[in-house]
């Protein structure tokens, strides 16, 4: 009886104790509040043997001067946001929606993501997803003359279709620790004689002070990089998938 009482209460002790790692595991920490403003400029670069027609989805990119995200409200696990995209001819679109740090669900489209603040390198950046993803590290970026912690989510692909090959797919998304916001995105996707490129930055806010970096910078530095990474691409290499989270 003295043993099955010992097990008994060894086996509760261990329910609670995964409980309790669970329900850490599951926190997140909101660090936007409402009323806070984060602005981004886009930018996209396109080049092809084959075609001298970029895809439409990249066209309206460059036609877009910047995109304003204003924290509207936080509910449960989710910030909402109200969304204004200002292109180069004047005119605006707007929209709202959410991003939940809990999920890691975001919608719609055109809002960038939000993740929960003060997280570490390998912190699950979804928790309550089926399968979540991991911060693949945290790095101190530089921005101009100031610096700030980073955490990076990280995605790599390289796989061969029937239709084009071997190819790559690689996103790189860097959050700001302190808040949980995005602050730079990089989209690449390429294969023999083809190299599609998006970029996203941010570029002002009021909670705390971005400096600016100069737009004639970095077009040419894609254009650089893409010739560069085409004329890479025709060397052969094995085919491989990478999804870089932690297992």
């Amino acid at each position: 009886m003295v043993k099955l009482a010992f097990r008994t209460c060894l086996l509760l002790f261990l329910c609670f104790t995964m409980m309790g790692i669970k329900l850490i595991q599951a926190q997140v920490t909101f660090g936007v509040s409402p009323g806070d403003m984060f602005e981004y400029n886009m930018y996209s670069v396109w080049s092809s043997d084959f075609s001298n027609t970029p895809p439409a989805e990249l066209v309206e990119l460059n036609r877009t001067e910047w995109v304003r995200v204003t924290v509207t409200e936080i509910s449960g696990s989710k910030i909402n946001v109200h969304v204004t995209t200002h292109y180069r001819n004047g005119t605006e679109a707007e929209v709202d929606g959410f991003s939940d740090i809990d999920t890691g669900e975001t919608t719609p489209s055109e809002v960038p993501p939000f993740i929960s603040a003060n997280l570490d390198s390998f912190d699950a950046i979804n928790p309550s997803a089926p399968d979540p993803y991991y911060v693949n590290a945290t790095l101190v970026r530089d921005y101009a003359n100031s610096q700030r912690e980073t955490n990076l989510l990280r995605f790599e692909e390289t796989s061969v279709s029937s239709e084009v090959g071997e190819y790559t797919r690689n996103s790189d998304y860097y959050f700001d620790k302190n808040t949980g916001v995005l602050v730079e995105y990089l989209f690449e996707f390429s294969y023999t004689g083809l190299l599609s490129m998006r970029y996203v930055k941010l570029v002002s806010s009021n909670v705390w002070v971005v400096p600016e970096f100069p737009v004639w910078i970095i077009l040419p530095l894609f254009m650089i990089v893409a010739l560069s990474a085409i004329a890479i691409k025709r060397k052969a290499f094995k085919p491989t998938y990478h999804n870089l989270r932690c297992q």
